[in-house]
């Protein structure tokens, strides 16, 4: 994808990004990621699952428009990324509440790789 804000991701890791989604149990089921996990709701409740103090599911409410998209996403990246040291671009923010395909993929690949890390430390 030329002129992407986020690096495409390769068919295993987005076989195993898609792996590790479907083990958690969520408000809604995933049936295209794009598009459902667009407004950053599933996002959060993944996120609250592994770090419960991290995230207050109250703060993200579903949405259809841009606007409430990207206010999830931008309540993420400010509250919770930060702390997770991945921080989001408004670029991918945008992608992502757009429903670009494979722009939460790569997000949600940090997020295993951040737990795959905290799960090696002492």
């Amino acid at each position: 994808m030329p002129n992407s804000p986020y690096p495409v991701l390769s068919p295993e890791e987005r076989d195993t990004v898609l792996q590790w989604v479907h083990k958690f149990k969520l408000s809604s089921p995933i049936k295209k990621l794009s598009r459902d996990m667009s407004d950053g709701v599933l996002v959060a409740e993944i996120v609250h699952q592994l770090f419960p103090r991290l995230v207050d599911l109250h703060n993200y409410t579903r949405g259809f428009s841009i606007a409430r998209k990207l206010d999830n996403w931008e309540t993420l990246n400010r509250k919770v990324f930060k702390k997770l040291e991945l921080g989001l671009t408004p670029e991918v923010i945008h992608a992502i509440a757009s429903g670009q395909p494979g722009a939460v993929d790569v997000v949600l690949l940090e997020i295993l790789m951040r737990v795959d890390t905290a799960a090696e430390r002492p």
